[in-house]
């Protein structure tokens, strides 16, 4: 009888561990969007639905659906800087005649600082609101 509860007491560590490791293998992972993801993907579609049916053209869609992101990210940090990464970026990049990859690099922060210096602003690189009002501006004005 206590060769059998040693070999409980071995083996039985061995299946809570197996299987904890089944269960969240299996455990599929929901994640919750904030409202402004919400809204966001509701602007992206509502823009999609526009392009399907022809009455916008899709690159400007893709375009006014980065610029949102771009103004709600601002609004929420206060600043896009050196690091971050994601769809956003790109109005920057684009504004600055950057390949527009969507992540805010070194050449990205660079080509800020130049842009902040040409016209006024502190240079640091940083896309802040004031920043992103004047780069705003060099998109409109190329389109």
């Amino acid at each position: 009888m206590s060769s059998v509860r040693n070999i409980i007491k071995i083996v039985y560590p061995f299946i809570i561990i197996t299987v904890f490791f089944l269960v969240m293998f299996n455990f599929k992972h929901t994640e919750t969007l904030s409202l402004a993801e919400e809204k966001s993907i509701k602007e992206y579609n509502d823009l999609y639905s526009k392009v399907q049916v022809g009455n916008v053209d899709e690159d400007k869609a893709t375009n006014e659906y980065q610029i949102n992101m771009l103004e709600q990210v601002l609004n929420e940090s206060g600043a896009v800087r050196l690091g971050a990464e994601g769809e956003y970026v790109k109005p920057v990049q684009q504004s600055l005649g950057l390949n527009e990859d969507g992540v805010f690099s070194l050449e990205t922060e660079k080509a800020v600082k130049d842009f902040q210096e040409r016209y006024g602003y502190v240079a640091d690189g940083i896309v802040g609101p004031q920043t992103w009002k004047a780069l705003k501006g060099n998109i409109e004005r190329k389109h």
